[in-house]
């Protein structure tokens, strides 16, 4: 993508914050991957929202990109079930 459209996609961004459209600025910042939101990613994993979780971090990196997503991806899963064996 252009600069151009990297600053628009900010732009964007920055409207549907101020706009408490909070779902649409996730969904953009998934989608571009772009901007990657430590706290709201923070939020999910505190709350155990693990299927939001790994499906919001799946639009900035993929299992086989590299071993840390790797690691981190396998960690998501690891937690799932441990919590799934508990139940």
């Amino acid at each position: 993508m252009s600069s151009l459209s990297r600053e628009l996609v900010f732009l964007i961004l920055q409207f549907l914050e101020e706009e408490k459209f909070k779902e649409s600025v996730h969904k953009l910042e998934q989608e571009s991957g772009f901007f990657f939101n430590m706290k709201y990613f923070e939020e999910k994993v505190h709350a155990g929202e693990w299927e939001e979780v790994e499906k919001y971090l799946s639009g900035f990196t993929k299992v086989d990109d590299n071993r840390y997503s790797m690691k981190i991806f396998f960690e998501i899963r690891k937690q799932k079930y441990l919590e799934a064996l508990d139940r």
